[in-house]
């Protein structure tokens, strides 16, 4: 009744939840059902994207009309609304399906008022619960879930997807290997870097790192272009970009243990500092200079 679809940010997990909803939408009767999931442009698909398939519950972090963002968490009255959705009699022979979105941004107690309802689940009903790190979820959530672990694409794979997208038509072959290398197999992750600047400010970034004499200019000005409320998203991708070069400093063949333990200590403080700064609306310009000092001087 339960599948934990698991893997990185970005490869389809909440993609392939919605096409098995569509499918359980579609085929209520198993025996009769065909054996794949496929993209069907019919009522089902329509209601199902518009948001409006009445046997479909979706949990993500709700808007703010206050602060007109979205919430940082998905708290415990967004998964109350099961008791409602659950509450009422479904229609003889359908199925009813809750899509959590993704279950990493659950608070404690939204955790656990979701296990209440996957220890007692009501008949004819399925739950896709997204997670990019399941490690992080309760284990008794883990425990009652099927896993499903969904591995990034392949850069072939990658730029066969990217065709025809516009946000690569005019790059070169180089330019697009670049870009599949750096997305790591994430669809998601190539369209958000091919429309911003993030690239070249993490080139930028990672050239200083290494330098000898950096250019400290060059870093405020980087910092500053990136720091803007405007520019959120590419502030947020070029931060992804870091955490995977550390990856790549922690986990390298060769590297000491006191080099990964240094390393490692920044890939910590980068986390503090960035929970810190979300959390109290703090300057992401002091945030990217605090980290180019701890990361030029490791």
């Amino acid at each position: 009744h339960a599948w934990l679809l698991s893997g990185p940010r970005g490869i389809g997990k909440a993609s392939l939840a919605f096409r098995a909803a569509e499918h359980f939408f579609r085929y209520p009767d198993q025996e009769k059902a065909p054996a794949a999931i496929s993209l069907v442009d019919d009522s089902v698909h329509s209601l199902v994207a518009k948001g409006g398939h009445p046997n479909l519950l979706v949990l993500r972090r709700p808007w703010d009309e206050k602060s007109k963002k979205f919430r940082t968490a998905i708290g415990v009255d967004e998964v109350r609304r099961t008791l409602g959705f659950f509450g009422t009699a479904a229609e003889r022979g359908t199925w009813r399906v809750c899509i959590v979105d993704p279950a990493d941004d659950l608070t404690n107690a939204a955790a656990n008022a979701l296990l209440k309802v996957l220890e007692e689940p009501p008949p004819r009903t399925v739950f896709f619960i997204i997670a990019h790190t399941p490690r992080g979820l309760l284990a008794t959530i883990r425990s009652r879930c099927r896993t499903l672990s969904l591995k990034p694409l392949g850069e072939d794979e990658l730029l066969q997807a990217l065709d025809n997208q516009p946000a690569v038509a005019g790059m070169t072959d180089d330019e697009r290997r670049r870009l599949a290398a750096l997305a790591r197999g994430s669809v998601r992750r190539a369209l958000l870097l091919a429309g911003s600047a993030s690239i070249a400010s993490f080139e930028t970034f990672v050239h200083n790192v290494e330098a000898t004499a950096p250019d400290w200019t060059a870093i405020h000005k980087l910092a500053s272009a990136i720091s803007i409320p405007s520019k959120a998203g590419e502030f947020d991708l070029f931060i992804e970009l870091v955490y995977d070069y550390l990856s790549e400093r922690i986990s390298g063949n060769g590297a000491s243990l006191a080099s990964r333990y240094r390393w490692t200590g920044i890939w910590e403080d980068l986390q503090k500092s960035v929970s810190r700064m979300e959390g109290w609306n703090m300057d992401r310009k002091q945030v990217i200079l605090g980290l180019f000092d701890r990361m030029q001087a490791a």
